[in-house]
């Protein structure tokens, strides 16, 4: 009897594993039917087609996604319907999960940094406002969300000669300004920019974080910290870095950085809640979430597995985002449809 029951215990451990197993992988596409129809007869799709870059909206889950060659498209309904966002001023394709961001404080105000087509942004949700071309344009791109009406702008071009240069715009992109430092080439390494006020960015090349306060003329070394996220993520007067060891944080522009929270491996986010006790990192192989502010973290999905010719690795194609009203993970990488993975009640 006894050794009947063991057996059934672990029969049962074994089914509960499995059924994990399962829900981790179970990624469903939610631009099947809007993708067919963006087809055009006898008209070849922008290159590598299907979508790129995907961004929710924080506090009702509305989710928005970038359709190569074809701008920027919300549902509210997670991919049952949708309706085009940008004023068609978006064109081109995100290579970058840094790509197309949304300030978490104000879920309305996007930004998109495309490559090869148009670039854009709204600061209201509704007038949208193109970026002036320069050659193939973006990789990814930080706005200063802190200003009631942002113009600063930091952005890094697309595979540049020499390698990694660095822009930044006072006018909201109208005119751009090339800075003096450049970033690392290899999509590996360490390479962070951000725009975290009128006239201060940092930026790091796996050597520290270094500060500007004068619009990126003169750069002071503020932390020998290395973030793995490629640009800094503003809510309720904080910016946010992730590391391999976990969140560091900034409550005064930048000048100074301390580590927040326990060990976790970050290369995408934080994506926030209702407050900032609630948050979802993304890091290289498996998904996060917290309701202590990153003390304690809990596992909760492993990374969209590979599909297409571009993967969804979270350091440099993939892109993802948090719906923490219906608790959906979303996943982009250009050439690919967006999927959405729903996670188990808590």
């Amino acid at each position: 009897m006894k050794s009947n029951l063991l057996l059934a215990v672990r029969i049962l451990a074994l089914l509960t594993y499995a059924a994990t197993a399962q829900a981790e992988d179970a990624w469903t596409d939610i631009t099947a039917a809007l993708l067919e129809q963006l087809k055009a007869p006898d008209v070849e799709p922008a290159f590598p087609g299907g979508c790129s870059g995907v961004v929710v909206n924080r506090t009702n889950g509305d989710v928005t996604v970038k359709v190569v060659g074809h701008g920027l498209w919300r549902s509210a309904d997670q991919g049952k319907t949708w309706k085009r966002l940008d004023q068609e001023t978006v064109s081109g394709r995100d290579e970058t999960g840094w790509a197309t961001i949304v300030d978490q404080n104000a879920p309305a105000r996007i930004a998109t940094f495309s490559l090869d087509g148009s670039a854009g942004w709204t600061p209201d949700g509704k007038q949208w406002h193109k970026f002036t071309d320069l050659g193939r344009n973006w990789d990814y791109g930080s706005v200063d969300w802190s200003a009631a009406n942002p113009k600063t702008i930091i952005a890094a071009k697309h595979e540049t000669n020499p390698p990694g240069e660095v822009y930044a715009t006072a006018d909201g992109g109208v005119t751009w300004k090339q800075l003096s430092i450049h970033l690392k080439e290899s999509r590996g390494e360490i390479s962070m920019v951000g725009a975290l006020g009128e006239t201060t960015f940092v930026y790091s090349t796996g050597e520290g974080i270094h500060r500007s306060t004068d619009f990126g003329k003169s750069w002071t070394l503020v932390s020998p910290a290395n973030p793995q996220t490629r640009i800094p993520v503003l809510f309720n007067g904080a910016h946010y870095l992730g590391t391999a060891t976990g969140l560091l944080v900034s409550r005064d522009q930048g000048a100074t950085w301390r580590k927040q929270g326990g060990e976790v491996n970050v290369w995408q986010g934080p994506f926030f809640g209702s407050d900032d006790k609630n948050m979802l990192i993304v890091g290289k192989e498996h998904v996060h979430l917290t309701e202590d502010g990153g003390e304690h973290w809990k596992r909760v999905a492993a990374v969209k597995p590979k599909e297409g010719v571009f993967l969804f690795t979270t350091n440099w194609f993939g892109c993802y985002a948090w719906d923490p009203v219906n608790r959906i993970l979303y996943a982009s990488s250009m050439g690919n449809p967006v999927f959405k993975l729903k996670l188990s009640e808590k």
